[in-house]
């Protein structure tokens, strides 16, 4: 139930610090454009690329509720149906709802808004124990928290324990620049979000991560058509690499259709037990970096990416640290079909990286390297353009540019 402290490690020791100098480095315009290319490494531009065009989410969307359904039409009624211990369908009709603390749905009942967005809660939920039925849904309600004792551990919704199979639909979460997190998922087994809207939030918009480098998902979650938005402490970056990523994926599973911005220092985050993962059509901007691939992300693709223009480095992949092993944060994965218009960087692969591609890419305005590899293993990079990058940067570099660790 408790999301636990280890993802303080995640972007912390290591991540935090390269965060840190990444923007020195891009503001001094790295360490000088005539020498940090390797001409018998580097890879001319061999294509033409059009910009890549990435589909919009989809916003929440009307849908019929159940017939025969229990009905309320306040926050106690609400309270009592979702005491009943045998799961139900719960029409809430329209109006605002509130509780000291979250609302409790233990036993995997199935809420709706009996109108779209109508039911206003201005306290989180929580889905889930310790035991209880699985299969819980939260549909068409709109998420208004200003307080974060209303909530579970900072999370408007926090998904934990017995609840696999949960679902979230139609959905729109404001934390008013105060709650932690939007959703939080610690029990990602078959786990579904669809028409998704979060915004302000100090640590996370949604976040999937049972917090388990050992984790194995028997059925991966899905997301799609996810817009989330202004996820940033008061002082950005003060979190100091735990957190202030829109969206932070940490199992395996499959993204369609995001759109992500004003995030206070990730885009996308994966890592923790993030296999064979997918993520396509993601657009992200006003952020400090695009995706960011951490300790672990093996054999993913990222797919149909537009990143830019106010972003400094497209896609980094965190470098295989001695404190953790020295394993490689990026094995076997895709970086593909993308657009980067970004201000220093397009894709930066750190020291150890291994067997990671990028491919069919259009890089715009780098001012140090389209593609950084440094000590990389069996990396490629091929049939990429590097025609729009600025004069003074390379489309590929091998050396590092993120300074000292």
């Amino acid at each position: 139930m408790v999301v636990r402290s280890k993802r303080a490690r995640s972007l912390g020791v290591s991540g935090l610090t390269l965060v840190a100098v990444f923007l020195i480095a891009s503001q001094a315009g790295g360490s000088g454009s005539s020498s940090h290319a390797d001409p018998s490494k580097s890879e001319q531009a061999d294509a033409t690329i059009a910009p890549i065009r990435v589909k919009r989410p989809i916003s929440p969307s009307p849908y019929r509720t159940p017939k025969r359904a229990l009905r309320v039409s306040s926050s106690r009624e609400l309270v009592a149906e979702l005491a009943r211990q045998h799961p139900a369908d719960i029409v809430l009709a329209p109006g605002v709802y509130d509780n000291a603390g979250p609302f409790s749905n233990r036993y995997g009942h199935r809420l709706y808004a009996a109108r779209l967005g109508k039911a206003v809660l201005k306290a989180g939920i929580v889905l889930g124990a310790n035991e209880g039925p699985p299969g819980a849904v939260v549909r068409g309600i709109r998420f208004d928290v200003a307080d974060r004792a209303k909530t579970l551990y900072g999370a408007i919704i926090h998904v934990w324990g017995s609840a696999r199979n949960a679902q979230v639909l139609d959905t729109s979460l404001d934390g008013n620049g105060v709650v932690d997190a939007g959703v939080i998922v610690t029990q990602p087994e078959g786990f579904v979000a669809r028409r998704l809207v979060a915004t302000g939030f100090r640590s996370y918009g949604v976040l999937v991560d049972p917090n388990d480098d050992h984790y194995r998902a028997r059925l991966p979650y899905v997301l799609e058509d996810l817009d989330v938005s202004d996820v940033v402490r008061p002082v950005p970056g003060s979190s100091r690499g735990t957190a202030e990523a829109c969206l932070w994926l940490g199992s395996t599973g499959t993204v369609r259709r995001v759109n992500v911005r004003r995030c206070g220092l990730v885009g996308i985050w994966t890592g923790t037990a993030n296999r064979r993962s997918r993520v396509e059509d993601a657009a992200i901007d006003r952020t400090r970096i695009g995706i960011y691939i951490e300790h672990y992300t093996t054999g993913s693709t990222f797919q149909k990416l537009r990143i830019g223009p106010s972003v400094s480095r497209g896609v980094n992949a965190e470098w295989a640290n001695p404190a953790v092993g020295g394993r490689p944060a990026s094995v076997d994965n895709v970086i593909q079909d993308g657009y980067f218009n970004t201000s220093f960087v397009g894709v930066y692969l750190d020291e150890g990286t291994t067997r990671t591609s990028v491919r069919r890419c259009k890089f715009v305005a780098q001012k140090w390297a389209a593609i950084g590899d440094y000590k990389g293993i069996d990396n490629r990079y091929y049939a990429n353009d590097f025609t729009g990058i600025a004069s003074t940067a390379v489309s590929v570099s091998h050396e590092h540019n993120a300074g000292a660790r």
